[in-house]
C-alpha cells in the first residue's frame, strides 16, 4: 500500500533532504514537499499518512495552520532553532503524533514514521469523543431521515412551541456538526453533514409562521410529504391569514403584521390578543404571539 507524506519546511535544502531520505528508506512512499503552508490546501490533506512540519513558522500563522496541518491522519512536528521554543508537552497538546528536535537522530526518526504510518494503515483516527454507538446512530438516523417530516425529524409534536424547536435544533446542530467528526471515515462525515443540513432546513420551515402554515397544510393533505417544497409553495395560493376563519380575527391579526414590520411589537401583541380571543387554538396566531413576546422580552 501506498504511503504518502507531506513536508511543511521553510528550509529548501533540508526540506528536499528530508524528502530524499524518507523516499528512499520506506518503500513505495510517495511525498509532497512545500515551503508554503497556502499549497496544502491544494491538496487531499485527508489522503495522507502524515505530515512533517517545522516550527519556523511565526507563532499566530502556526496556529491559525494547525486547522489545515490536522486535516492530515496524523502530523509529526519539528522544532528548529530559530522556530519559536516547543517542547514534547507543547507538542501533544497541538495534537502532534510525535516531536522531534533538530539535528534529528536519523534511525529513531525514520522508526518514529514508520510507526505512524502504520498506525494510520491498522485504523481510522477517531476521536474520544466519538463513540462506536454515536457513529451507528448517525448511519441509522440519516439512512431514515427521509421518511421522518420535520416534527418526526426533531422528535416534536406538531404543536411544539417556537422555544422547543430551537431548543431541539440546536442540541442536534451540537452533536451532529460535521467539524466533529473530521476524523472519521468520509462516509460517516458526509452523513453527519447531511442531518445538520437537513436540521437547518426543518428549522427554517418550522421557525416561519408563513412556510409552517404551508408546511402543516401540506402534511395534511399529502402525508407522504415530508419536506418543504418552496416550488409547490405557488399552488397554495392563500395567505397564512387565510387560515383564520374568524373575520374580525383575521382583520387584527394582518393588523398585528404591520405592527410586527414596523418595529412596534406591543402594539402588535395587544392585536394578537385580541384576535386570539376570537379565533382559539389557530397555530399562526399562537405562533406570532410566542414571536412577538420573545421580541418584547429581549
Amino acid at each position: 500500500m501506498r504511503k504518502k507524506i507531506a513536508i511543511l519546511m521553510k528550509d529548501e535544502k533540508y526540506l528536499k533532504s528530508l524528502e530524499k531520505f524518507l523516499t528512499s528508506k520506506i518503500d513505495d512512499c510517495e511525498c509532497f514537499i512545500t515551503q508554503d503552508v497556502r499549497e496544502l490546501l491544494t491538496e487531499d490533506l485527508e489522503s495522507y499518512n502524515t505530515l512533517i512540519v517545522s516550527s519556523v513558522l511565526p507563532e499566530g500563522i502556526w496556529l491559525k495552520a494547525l486547522p489545515v496541518i490536522r486535516k492530515a491522519k496524523s502530523f509529526v512536528l519539528l522544532a528548529v532553532s530559530e522556530g519559536p521554543e516547543l517542547n514534547a508537552d507543547i507538542a501533544a497538546k497541538y495534537g502532534a503524533a510525535a516531536f522531534f528536535k533538530l539535528p534529528l537522530n536519523s534511525e529513531q526518526f525514520l522508526a518514529t514514521i514508520k510507526e505512524v504510518i502504520e498506525k494510520c494503515a491498522d485504523k481510522t483516527k477517531i476521536p474520544n469523543a466519538v463513540s462506536v454507538d454515536m457513529l451507528e446512530e448517525i448511519s441509522y438516523f440519516s439512512g431514515n431521515m427521509d421518511s421522518y417530516d420535520y416534527y418526526t425529524f426533531f422528535g416534536l409534536p406538531q404543536n411544539a412551541s417556537l422555544a422547543d424547536i430551537k431548543k431541539k435544533y440546536i442540541a442536534m446542530a451540537r452533536k451532529y456538526h460535521p467539524d466533529k467528526f473530521r476524523n472519521i471515515p468520509a462516509d460517516i462525515r458526509e452523513k453527519a453533514y447531511e442531518i445538520t443540513k437537513r436540521a437547518n432546513e426543518a428549522y427554517s420551515v418550522l421557525m416561519n409562521p408563513s412556510r409552517k402554515v404551508i408546511y402543516d397544510k401540506m402534511l395534511k393533505e399529502n402525508p407522504d410529504t415530508k419536506r418543504f417544497d418552496f416550488r409547490i409553495k405557488v399552488s397554495y395560493n392563500e395567505t397564512p391569514e387565510d387560515t383564520i376563519q374568524n373575520n374580525q380575527a383575521r382583520r387584527f391579526a394582518i393588523l398585528a403584521v404591520k405592527a410586527m414590520e414596523s418595529g412596534d411589537y406591543r402594539s402588535a401583541l395587544t392585536q394578537l390578543k385580541m384576535a386570539a380571543s376570537m379565533e382559539k387554538n389557530n397555530s399562526y396566531i399562537d405562533r406570532l404571539i410566542e414571536e412577538v413576546t420573545q421580541k418584547i422580552s429581549k
